[in-house]
């Protein structure tokens, strides 16, 4: 069976950032909060509790220590709340957030109805639209239908949104306003990596997204690979894999989402050689 791992898989830089600010205040103040998971990866939490990282569930219980706020974004009525207390503040949230936030201010300024295209639970859309007065969540079409847009709209999108669903929605909001602004916020290592996906799953016999459930990002490029082949299969970590995947695999496309560590990927590729005896390509 041959292995070919996306070029870009893992880690990204937002990702990246979040986490090594983590590390970095753990070794400067002994432990530190979060409120909610930094990142939606399981092994990565795990990792950043046993040195010290503790998950709260309200302000009251930060106590004296540090604050850091999750990549996705934070409520912005919390973060309000937490400098009125006092609170030490360690921003970890992504940049690419941070100018969805922007953007979305900026258009809601131009008094346009701010239109967010996302998972209306995620915790950043949730943060999105904390910020703004005059907003609507649409996740799918059917959405649309209990929003009453105004003539006067704008887009901004989450930054993990996949490519193909918001080319569904986009027209349909054009049907409905007649001034419509649109600022493409899918972020460049989703679009990148979706391009990938989508590569590999027509390209392969079979495909593996490693990543957690409950990140955004990595379901949704096991729904894009699914969608374009059947034999897709999604793994947190080595405690996921069914070898009985591959029986019939001769070739297998690996990709994985933006907040697996380069550890997961390197052990789960390590295992699947060792079944097929091929090297990763």
């Amino acid at each position: 069976m041959k292995i070919r791992l996306a070029e870009h898989c893992g880690f990204c830089s937002g990702v990246r950032n979040a986490v090594d600010l983590a590390i970095e205040a753990l070794d400067q103040y002994g432990s530190i909060a979060v409120l909610g998971d930094l990142v939606h990866n399981k092994t990565v939490m795990d990792d950043l509790r046993k040195k010290g990282l503790v998950l709260v569930d309200s302000l009251e219980k930060v106590g004296k220590m540090p604050l850091l706020l999750r990549a996705h974004g934070t409520d912005a009525s919390l973060v309000f709340s937490a400098r009125e207390m006092g609170l030490q503040l360690i921003d970890g949230t992504c940049p690419l957030v941070k100018n969805i936030h922007e953007h979305a201010r900026e258009l809601e300024g131009e008094g346009r109805q701010v239109i967010v295209i996302g998972d209306k639970k995620h915790d950043e859309v949730l943060g999105i639209i904390s910020r703004l007065h005059d907003y609507c969540v649409v996740s799918c079409l059917d959405d649309l239908d209990e929003c009453c847009l105004k003539q006067r709209t704008g887009v901004v999108i989450q930054s993990t949104q996949d490519i193909g669903n918001v080319l569904q929605i986009l027209p349909r909001i054009l049907t409905k306003s007649a001034d419509c602004r649109i600022i493409n916020t899918i972020c460049a290592p989703t679009r990148r990596n979706q391009e990938e996906i989508r590569a590999l799953a027509t390209q392969n016999d079979c495909i593996l997204v490693i990543g957690d459930p409950t990140s955004a990002n990595s379901t949704r490029l096991y729904s894009v690979a699914k969608s374009l082949n059947k034999n897709t299969h999604l793994a947190a970590g080595m405690g996921d894999i069914d070898p009985l995947w591959f029986r019939e695999c001769r070739s297998l496309g690996v990709t994985a989402g933006a907040s697996t560590p380069a550890r997961v990927i390197d052990e789960i590729i390590t295992y699947i050689k060792g079944l097929s005896g091929d090297k990763t390509k």
